[in-house]
């Protein structure tokens, strides 16, 4: 992260720097709003949303009521950076929390720890994020690399063991490859075969389909593996895995919870069979667990369909809702953390969180998910 901090100290310029009502807890979210990771931002906004609005109408916490404040980056990096500086300074956010991907946080966590502002609950696993991590920084979701040791434990059980794979050019695809190479190594499984590259915000569409995605299919189907591994959101993965299956590819297509599940598999349609996808969170319909139920009965009253990033947003806004509950009324931000930390074996109904201290992390869940050809989920 060196070199990060004041990166975009310009933007601040000529802000009101107006603190909020006593009775407002503002949080602060940069988050891709428009773009080709958009699915992911927008749903891991409304979960979040949903759960403080519903908190609201029932008093607030404390009598305190809460106000999430999203700006668009777009999935930009510079973006999420210049938003943060806006966040702290003209909003006077109480913390950060919700961010999408890890460029995002490597540019703007310096900025946010140089304010003394925390970053709480970023969409993503890099394991950079968790390697000696600053107090002001708390991950909620599990790591990457967990996501990855499930994914080479089912291919090793399914006897395929020559993995190509498609990588993000970015902090997440940085973070994931290095993973992988980790887990196969422990796995004493081969190498990747070949690692094709994509931008971060490729979507296959127009010009990005000839220069970009074209070019990814052709090198992944080339080297004639068994498997397919996507270090990519959803746009890209999308994209390439339709080009290969175009192309006759029958081989495996995996990915994690960075693919976005709900939007791949519409972007995918029938081409979505045979898909699997590790998720951080419980299933978004299992209403046996009464965090889910309540996530459901919410998401119907908004008239939204149910899905993993929204559930994810949900239950980390169940998280900061209970730490903020057990922290004096105008507590600081060092109370906030210290309330965070106490959450070790918290039960959100039907969901215990596993605080891991040295990695200052939240939650271990990772399952698999596998789609059939009409989009839907077959565990």
């Amino acid at each position: 992260m060196q070199g990060l901090v004041g990166l975009t100290a310009a933007s601040a310029k000529g802000l009101s720097w107006a603190a909020p009502p006593k009775d407002v807890i503002r949080l602060g979210q940069s988050v891709p709003i428009s773009g080709a990771a958009q699915h992911l931002g927008i749903e891991y906004q409304r979960g979040l949303q949903m759960a403080f609005d519903q908190v609201n109408a029932a008093g607030g916490v404390q009598g305190r009521s809460i106000e999430l404040i999203s700006l668009d980056d777009a999935y930009e990096a510079d973006m999420a950076a210049a938003n943060t500086q806006d966040l702290i300074g003209a909003e006077a956010v109480f913390a950060l929390v919700g961010y999408v991907g890890a460029e995002s946080v490597r540019r703007s966590l310096p900025l946010a720890l140089k304010a003394g502002v925390p970053m709480i609950a970023p969409l993503s696993g890099a394991e950079f994020l968790r390697q000696a991590p600053p107090r002001g920084l708390i991950t909620w979701r599990a790591e990457q690399s967990a996501e990855l040791a499930l994914i080479v434990r089912t291919l090793s059980t399914m006897g395929w063991d020559r993995l190509a794979v498609l990588q993000q050019t970015d902090a997440d695809g940085e973070a994931g490859l290095l993973a992988l190479q980790q887990v196969l190594q422990a796995a004493k499984l081969p190498a990747p075969v070949t690692v094709a590259k994509v931008a971060r915000n490729s979507t296959g569409e127009s010009a990005l389909g000839q220069n970009d995605i074209a070019p990814a299919a052709k090198q992944l189907l080339e080297a004639k593996p068994q498997v397919v591994v996507s270090l990519a959101a959803y746009g890209s993965t999308g994209a390439v895995w339709r080009a290969l299956r175009k192309a006759g590819f029958r081989g495996g297509c995996y990915g994690t919870s960075l693919s976005g599940s709900a939007a791949l598999a519409t972007q995918l349609g029938s081409d979505a069979a045979g898909l699997s996808l590790t998720q951080v969170v419980p299933s978004p319909t299992d209403a046996a667990k009464p965090v889910v139920a309540a996530y459901l009965q919410r998401l119907r009253a908004a008239g939204s369909k149910p899905e993993h990033a929204s559930l994810e947003g949900w239950m980390v806004a169940q998280t900061l809702l209970e730490a903020l509950r057990r922290m004096p009324r105008n507590g600081t931000r060092d109370q906030f953390l210290s309330a965070l930390e106490s959450l070790g074996n918290w039960d959100m109904g039907g969901f215990t969180l596993k605080w891991d201290s040295a990695r200052r992390q939240m939650a271990q869940h990772v399952s698999l998910t596998v789609y059939d050809q009409s989009g839907r989920v077959r565990h």
